[in-house]
């Protein structure tokens, strides 16, 4: 085993490839630099050098490692393909997939920061490959194996990714995965394990866990029998190896041999026995953890500033309409349309204001990020893109949008829509945030009975819990003038009671552009309920 490339760099984070070794985050302290230099030693497998001064046991113990499992025998060859060139870094394997005869059909390739682009065989090229797939038929990996082991009546095991396969591979058995990881699996793929006895090793994690159900649903009357296995230790079958558990000590949750065990559901009274739990609020009376929030608007009436403003003021602990105190937010704003330098001319005077009213935003309390070439959460490099700044960032609200800039399909598409708002669940899920997502009204109708509804498929219309829209509400507004006053207009029922203003007033230069109508600043402890249109 080459444990420099196998053990030890696919635990580092931001592990990028320097000089004959890899620099990376040392695990053992709070390393925002990329401290940590390792690589193959003389004398020694791995050496660490944590410019920080991190010992190296130290480095093992957070990594889960002790010297002991890098010093095991290993083999003296580094992992096929380690070090060739990828457009995702350097490749620390390169994995071929092939056909029934053995030829290859196209390669995946592993980076140390878990990466898996993937190439084809293209005479045209230089280099002689091409890094799009096409229409190149997909296989299961080690499918000439595959077979045999199926036609000898041997047990197949499929697990998560092809490491996994060479690590069962050692142990004299036949294993496979599918291309592409978690939720890959094909129709097709099934065909091969016909009358097959199959053992399939679940990985630790959510996706690991929804891939061992969509691979058991796909062999059910398919495979001869279908056993589930999750390891005792370790988030798969290689770390539960590594820690020193056997085969053998391999959970087993299911099998197609056991009759399926469903807890019945709870009847009536032991529902609504249950204690309701407390609202956990990101702003009191107007937004909640885990809440979506579609806001609209006509195009130059200010829809933009008032989601600016909505996440300056609750980063900096003010409630967004009212200006009454709350707990300061973690707030993570996505830009998809506006460029640094436009935004950053917007956000100066609500940081000022901020400051004015005696509430400055706390240093990290805001976070921007600026895609104005958008992002297509259809592609899954754009998806995990978005996934991973979500869930680094962890914020209590997350403000994205417009929503037509966040996928490349038509927007009109509803199975675009679809697989778009997923991947913004998925986002709110993991880091259970409240999220509001800006979107353009429609331009299909004009004059005061102009709907705010958003624009593109009608799934946005089902989705969120509450969708507002601002329109213009100023009798007094003469053509060419700022509309001052603007009328807050639900274009869908919410799913809850909440304290959204009805309209809302320009407070004029140097002040929060958006207050509650009419035009005074409340004091402390003001209720809606008073002085509200």
């Amino acid at each position: 085993m080459d444990v420099l490339h196998e053990l030890v760099l696919p635990k580092l984070d931001g592990a990028r490839r320097s000089g004959a070794g890899y620099d990376a985050r040392c695990p053992a302290h709070d390393d925002g630099r990329a401290s940590l230099s390792v690589g193959p030693g003389k004398e020694h497998p791995v050496v660490f050098n944590c410019h920080a001064g991190c010992d190296r046991d130290a480095i093992l113990a957070a990594l889960d490692l002790t010297w002991a499992d890098l010093c095991k025998p290993r083999e003296d060859q580094r992992a096929p393909g380690a070090g060739e060139w990828t457009p995702r870094g350097p490749a620390v394997a390169v994995y071929d997939y092939v056909d029934e005869q053995g030829n290859l059909l196209f390669q995946v390739c592993r980076t140390a920061d878990k990466q898996f682009p993937q190439r084809v065989p293209d005479r045209t090229r230089k280099t002689g490959w091409s890094w799009r797939l096409g229409d190149v038929r997909r296989v299961p990996y080690r499918l000439p194996k595959v077979i045999e082991g199926v036609l000898s009546g041997q047990r197949i095991f499929i697990v998560e990714g092809e490491k996994d396969v060479h690590t069962l591979e050692r142990l004299g058995l036949i294993a496979t995965c599918n291309p592409g990881g978690a939720g890959k699996w094909q129709p097709e793929y099934s065909d091969f394990l016909r009358e097959a006895d199959v053992t399939i090793v679940v990985d630790m994690d959510e996706f690991g866990q929804a891939h061992g159900r969509q691979v058991a649903r796909a062999l059910n009357g398919i495979a001869a029998s279908i056993r589930a296995v999750e390891p005792l230790n370790g988030k798969d079958v290689t770390e539960h190896l590594q820690r020193g558990h056997s085969l053998d000590e391999l959970v087993q949750v299911w099998s197609s041999e056991q009759a399926p065990r469903v807890d019945l559901a709870p009847d009536l009274w032991e529902f609504i026995s249950v204690p309701d739990e407390e609202h956990d609020w990101i702003v009191p009376d107007l937004l909640e953890r885990g809440d979506r929030l579609v806001w609209t608007g006509f195009e130059g009436l200010g829809k933009s500033m008032a989601i600016r403003q909505m996440a300056v003021m609750i980063a900096a602990g003010l409630h967004p309409f009212k200006w009454t105190e709350i707990p300061p937010k973690r707030v993570l704003l996505i830009d998809c349309e506006n460029s640094e330098v436009q935004s950053r001319r917007k956000f100066r005077p609500l940081a000022a204001c901020s400051i004015k009213y005696g509430h400055r935003v706390p240093d990290g309390a805001l976070r921007l990020i600026h895609r104005p070439e958008g992002i297509d959460v259809l592609r899954p490099d754009d998806a995990a893109w978005l996934l991973e700044r979500v869930t680094a960032h962890k914020p209590d609200i997350l403000f994205i949008g417009p929503f037509y800039r966040l996928h490349a399909g038509n927007i009109n598409d509803e199975e675009a829509a679809r697989k778009t708002v997923a991947i913004l669940d998925q986002a709110r899920v993991q880091a259970d945030c409240a999220m509001v997502i800006e979107a353009h009204a429609g331009h299909g109708e004009h004059g005061k009975n102009r709907s705010v509804r958003p624009v593109g498929s009608s799934l946005l219309l089902r989705w969120p819990e509450f969708g507002l829209g601002i329109a213009p509400d100023d009798p007094d507004q003469r053509p060419g003038e700022r509309c001052k006053t603007v009328a807050v207009k639900p274009w869908r029922g919410g799913r809850d009671e909440r304290d959204w203003p009805n309209r809302l007033t320009y407070g004029g230069e140097g002040n929060w552009p958006w207050q509650i109508a009419p035009d005074y600043i409340p004091p402390a402890g003001w209720e809606s309920s008073t002085g509200r249109n």
